[in-house]
């Protein structure tokens, strides 16, 4: 991350934007306390989620909703706008979220909420969670399957073969910087 401030682009999110102005599934780019945050009505529910995609900083502002989904424009990483989770690779974080509330014809960003803690395993499964786990493939895919893991409370070893000497990196950004020059 850079250490540089950002220029917050949009409305303050915290006071209203009127809900007769948000178009179905529109994205509507604001800011919430000194981050830039989307704004999006779906039916009667309006999300506020951020707008920089955990992948690779893509403008979700300039993405598509789909469903309850925000998909980043750049690599197609998908979020719920109902928790921010990511729910679809490359993205492997989840974007920070906001409660909104509606009165006198305008919705509010209110508070930052905080992430929606992963669930506990059904009783049936419960004690079942094998010792480790073996990830076959250092790429993209093996390095989601481990962050993906240990996000789920997975506290066993995990092993992963690969024939590259580095640690798994996202591949396809380098390959695109490098062409970039």
């Amino acid at each position: 991350m850079s250490d540089q401030a950002v220029t917050l682009r949009g409305p303050d999110l915290t006071r209203g934007v009127p809900v007769g102005s948000l178009g179905e599934g529109e994205l509507v780019l604001g800011h919430v306390d000194g981050q830039q945050a989307i704004m999006v009505r779906r039916g009667d529910h309006i999300f506020a989620v951020g707008a920089v995609c955990s992948h690779y900083g893509g403008p979700l502002s300039e993405g598509i909703v789909v469903d309850e989904t925000v998909r980043c424009p750049w690599h197609h990483a998908c979020f719920s706008l109902k928790t921010g989770e990511a729910v679809r690779a490359p993205a492997l974080h989840p974007l920070p979220r906001w409660e909104v509330e509606q009165r006198d014809g305008k919705a509010y960003v209110t508070h930052e909420l905080t992430p929606p803690s992963i669930p506990a395993p059904e009783a049936e499964h419960a004690g079942v969670e094998p010792r480790s786990v073996v990830i076959i493939g250092g790429g993209a895919a093996g390095s989601a399957a481990a962050v993906t893991l240990r996000r789920a409370g997975f506290a066993g070893g995990i092993t992963m073969l690969s024939a590259d000497k580095d640690a798994p990196y996202d591949r396809p950004n380098i390959s695109k910087d490098y062409l970039a020059g």
